[in-house]
């Protein structure tokens, strides 16, 4: 068994649901068990980054092997993957970190698989309910996950790393666009606009970035503008 192996729940008999073999055309190391018992075994020797949990396959909706894997001592990240016709309430109950439901390409579970590995993740800033990962350009906030641009991803960590701080325009055009001219500001608020449809339960009614007239942007941890916390580097 490799170190940094993805763990696949999946039975290959089923072929046509079967993604283990597109994501070792990708190079990714894989350990593929059948059963959730079978999985819950082999998490013990401890050298698996990723669990991808194809409840598809094993003609099931796998929330109940799901559960059990989020109870384990050092939980790992868990992709699910539910049957076609799966009703969204059903899949909103896994605890999953992504949760994905047929039918979907196996480009799509590759790009999700490599939003979760270490290398991805190591360098993930949290604030309250905003978590970024810079270096894959994900944010996860309030249930949604969306990756950004590169710009939007520099504006959101300009905004992560000072958060309460009300952000001049000139600041954050010259940190961003390495420009100090502020005459046409539409770029920046495009951006904005981006992040709040990213990061907000209603982006037409912000909460966490707040528009300060005549000066430019603020950044409010929580939901009241009142609780949160400080940036937190992983």
């Amino acid at each position: 068994m490799s170190e940094g192996a993805i763990l696949v729940i999946e039975r290959a008999s089923n072929k046509e649901q079967a993604f283990a073999p597109a994501l070792e055309r990708k190079g990714l190391v894989l350990d593929v068990v059948s059963s959730g018992r079978a999985a819950l075994e082999i998490l013990q020797a401890g050298t698996h980054d990723l669990i991808v949990l194809n409840a598809a396959s094993l003609g099931t909706s796998g929330l109940r092997i799901c559960q059990k894997l989020t109870e384990q001592p050092g939980a790992l990240p868990i992709i699910h993957i539910f049957p076609e016709h799966t009703p969204d309430r059903e899949a909103a109950r896994s605890p999953a970190n992504i949760t994905l439901s047929l039918p979907f390409t196996p480009r799509k579970l590759i790009n999700r698989v490599r939003r979760l590995l270490p290398q991805e993740m190591k360098d993930m800033i949290e604030v309250g309910q905003v978590r970024f990962a810079p270096r894959a350009r994900v944010v996860r906030a309030h249930g949604k996950e969306r990756r950004l641009t590169p710009k939007a991803a520099a504006l959101l960590v300009l905004f992560l790393k000072h958060p309460r701080e009300t952000l001049p325009r000139s600041f954050l055009m010259q940190e961003v666009w390495d420009t100090d001219y502020v005459g046409d500001t539409r770029t920046l608020d495009v951006h904005v606009r981006w992040i709040r449809e990213a990061i907000e339960p209603d982006p037409t009614r912000p909460h966490h970035i707040r528009t300060v007239r005549g000066k430019g942007y603020r950044f409010e941890p929580g939901m009241d503008g009142g609780i949160g916390g400080k940036a937190r580097d992983r």
